[in-house]
C-alpha cells in the first residue's frame, strides 16, 4: 500500500536532514543519503530512502524522503511503498507509522501539512 504526505520547513533542507540523521531511531534505518547544492540561489536538495520491517504486515517498507526549497522554500515529500499485506495489500497504518518516524524530529519546525 502506497502512502504520500507533504510537509512544509521553516528551515533548510541540510538542517532538516540534520534532525533526521540525528535521530538514533531513524539512522539505523537509513540504507541510502544523498544532498547536492546548486549554485543557483543556494538551493539544496537530500534524498534518504529508510527501511524497516513491520510485523503487523509480515513485510519490509521502504520509505522515500526528498526535502528541497527549488521553489523558495523547504518542502519535504514522503512515499512510503512496500507496506502492505495480502491481495488486497493491506498495511495496517504502517505508511503513515514509518512517516510519522521521519514527521517527528521536526515537528518543530512544520509550517504545514499535506497528508
Amino acid at each position: 500500500m502506497k502512502k504520500y504526505a507533504e510537509f512544509k520547513l521553516n528551515i533548510k533542507p541540510f538542517d532538516a536532514a540534520l534532525k533526521i540523521t540525528e535521530d538514533s531511531k531513524l539512522k539505523d534505518l537509513i540504507v541510502f543519503y544523498d544532498y547536492k547544492v546548486t549554485g543557483k540561489d543556494d538551493e539544496q536538495i537530500c534524498i534518504f530512502v529508510l527501511e524497516k520491517y513491520f510485523l503487523r504486515t509480515s513485510s519490509t517498507a521502504s520509505l522515500t524522503v526528498t526535502i528541497d526549497n527549488f521553489d523558495g522554500e523547504t518542502v519535504m515529500k514522503c512515499i512510503s511503498t512496500g507496506n502492505g499485506e495480502g491481495i488486497f495489500d493491506i498495511g495496517w497504518g504502517s505508511g503513515k507509522s514509518f512517516i510519522n518516524s521521519v514527521r517527528t524530529p521536526l515537528i518543530p519546525n512544520i509550517k504545514e501539512e499535506a497528508l
